[in-house]
């Protein structure tokens, strides 16, 4: 899961979340095999679980677009993975605009529908499809 170091607290909920539905979120600052200084080692190993996961989510906070790493990681995801495995979880106001990141709205977002349920969704589009369904593609 990409996200803001900062926001680890809502890390923390998020991976809660993912779990409801049987997923292993990755958090680098839990991996104890990444170096304790941030290096192009780092980058080799997060570019690696990207490659092997089979989905992509940025958690988005309103703290997350000072991040220079979520732009990185994103990008490499959108190379590797195309625009139906990405999907941006946001943790903020519905209405909230993305200044300097307006192209998160390529992206699909998870989202809760008037019955509680969780979806994913295309920008613009009003159908979508169960997360669970999503996570298990």
């Amino acid at each position: 899961m990409s996200h803001r170091h900062d926001d680890k607290e809502e890390v923390k909920k998020a991976v809660g979340f993912l779990a409801q539905f049987g997923q292993k979120a990755y958090i680098d600052w839990l991996d104890h095999s990444m170096p304790s200084q941030t290096s192009s080692e780092t980058a080799e190993k997060l570019k690696d679980r990207i490659n092997r996961s089979n989905k992509f989510v940025l958690l988005a906070t309103p703290r997350s677009i000072q991040s220079i790493w979520i732009p990185w990681e994103l990008g490499l995801a959108d190379g590797v993975k195309g625009l139906d495995r990405i999907a941006i979880l946001p943790l903020m106001y519905k209405d909230t605009s993305w200044d300097e990141r307006e192209y998160y709205g390529l992206y699909n977002y998870i989202e809760q529908v008037a019955d509680g349920r969780w979806g994913v969704f295309k920008q613009g589009v009003e159908t979508g499809v169960t997360l669970e369904s999503w996570l298990n593609s």
